[in-house]
């Protein structure tokens, strides 16, 4: 249909003008991919206003309505330490995000992950957490609606192939001949949803058979950071999943499936070599692959070779139980230690403690013993040997810091779920649900960044991540006179935040 030209000048992108009984309308719309159509579907949203000749543009009362309600809230005193905090831990992520994304839906998403990440908050309480930090005056800065992020987080729920895509980036920087990765055997989190099809009654380590969902993590060795997750149904455990995970990324050849003690079986391990995969597998010491023989010999250590881990020394060997490539850890430091606890504890509980039990279990105390499959190196990447004779590593020594790798993610992945209250889930659609899980993400990324700046700055024994997150929430941005200015902050703090390499005085 053919417009004045008075009328086409107030035509804008993803507007519709329309033309009833002689008058001109102007709309808002937006446009789908329709999949089972394979084309794109126009949907008018909403009537924006009137267009005359003499007039022009006459916004519709409605939607000037519409418009203020999504202002900000006249808010004069923000929280602004979270959101420095936050961004400058995610510097490097967040400009690929609204690149990948867009800005609009990009910033949406970083102000849930935020809030999630600082106030372990439901979608329901988002806004207004929003309206009184200072993010909103640089991300989102129109008002937010439970509505508008559940709605933005479908977006992404929906989008999960542009979000496997921001994932890859995430280690693009890493160069092809050091990237290496560690895949961890799905966590289970509670779900309590009725409407989704996806959680269902699995077994998980706390003997829980509520209805769950499964979630399957990637890390970086390079970088200490979550990489890539992937929501599986709460009743699979199947390596087949694994195997998809690393199709996802397209990494096979770069990941070692490092598992828990409870994994092993003959089962287990053929579908992980049917599947070609690396992996590192503990088993529990009363395994009877496992050959102890080697320790009833006074003089082992003559025989057999050690390593220096964490100052501690570690003896080993290696050997074959029918197909399975085994090797037997000794931590003397642990032994002891574990010989004077079950001493002590047959005088404190003789009815589970005997000194035949501990003759017994003698030559078990401070091993551990793996069955692995490992072509690929899981370890952080060392500096180049200074000497030329400088040995390389043995196979047994990889193996094993990187399975104390795992226990180090471990602890940082047991924090995180402690602390944002990420393992109940009572999402009831699908698509929001994985958009939920992406907030959660990026939270856990900032997470394990913040967990490392402490330790590098060697505070972890003083402050932990969510310590750091509380100080940051006592600092805030106060408006004077149209203009905004810092908080004061104690000198304590400001030394502190500087030994982590975060500029609390913006």
């Amino acid at each position: 249909m053919n417009f004045p030209e008075w009328v086409l000048r107030h035509k804008e992108p993803r507007t519709e003008i329309k033309r009833i009984n002689n008058c001109f309308y102007k709309y808002e719309v937006s446009f789908v991919y329709n999949s089972e159509k394979k084309k794109t579907d126009k949907k008018t949203i909403r009537l924006l206003g009137k267009i005359t000749e003499e007039g022009g543009f006459i916004p519709s009362s409605k939607d000037a309505l519409r418009q203020k309600s999504e202002e900000v809230p006249q808010v004069d005193i923000k929280t602004f330490g979270v959101f420095n905090l936050f961004s400058d831990l995610l510097k490097e992520e967040i400009p690929s995000m609204l690149e990948a994304f867009g800005s609009e839906e990009a910033e949406r998403m970083l102000v849930f992950s935020m809030m999630r990440w600082a106030h372990q908050t439901p979608i329901k309480r988002a806004p207004y957490y929003h309206s009184h930090d200072y993010c909103s005056e640089q991300w989102a800065t129109k008002a937010m609606t439970d509505k508008i992020i559940s709605l933005n987080l479908r977006y992404f729920g929906e989008n999960r192939e542009k979000v496997v895509g921001w994932m890859k980036s995430l280690i693009t920087d890493i160069p092809e001949n050091e990237r290496n990765f560690v895949l961890m055997d799905s966590t289970h989190t509670l779900s309590v949803s009725e409407k989704l099809s996806i959680n269902a009654k699995g077994y998980n380590p706390d003997f829980s058979f509520e209805k769950q969902i499964r979630l399957m993590y990637l890390f970086s060795a390079q970088m200490k950071q979550p990489v890539y997750y992937r929501l599986i149904n709460g009743n699979i455990t199947d390596v087949k999943s694994m195997s998809l995970c690393i199709q996802e990324m397209n990494i096979r050849d770069k990941v070692v499936f490092i598992a828990d003690k409870g994994f092993f079986s003959a089962e287990n391990v053929s579908m992980m070599n049917e599947e070609k995969l690396s992996y590192i597998i503990p088993l529990h010491r009363n395994n009877s692959l496992i050959d102890y023989s080697p320790l009833h010999n006074p003089d082992f250590k003559i025989e057999k070779q050690h390593f220096v881990f964490e100052e501690r020394i570690i003896w080993y060997y290696s050997y074959q139980n029918g197909d399975y490539n085994i090797i037997t850890f000794l931590d003397e430091f642990l032994r002891v230690n574990e010989e004077n606890d079950y001493l002590r504890r047959i005088d404190s509980h003789p009815e589970t403690n005997s000194k035949n039990g501990f003759n017994e279990k003698l030559h078990r105390f401070g091993t551990l013993t793996m069955v692995y499959k490992m072509d690929v190196i899981t370890t952080e990447p060392k500096p180049k040997p200074k000497k030329k004779n400088e040995k390389k590593q043995p196979i047994e020594q990889i193996v094993y810091q990187s399975y104390k790798q795992r226990n180090e993610i471990e602890v940082m992945f047991d924090s995180y779920k402690n602390y944002p209250d990420a393992d109940v889930s009572y999402m009831q659609n699908r698509y929001v649900l994985e958009g939920w899980l992406f907030a959660n993400f990026i939270a856990m990324i900032a997470y394990y960044k913040l967990y490392v700046r402490l330790r590098l700055a060697k505070q972890l024994s003083k402050y932990s991540p969510k310590d750091i997150i509380e100080l940051s929430k006592a600092i805030s941005k106060f408006k004077i006179r149209g203009t905004w200015h810092r908080s004061e902050i104690t000198n304590k703090i400001i030394k502190l935040f500087a030994k982590i390499g975060l500029d609390c005085l913006k």
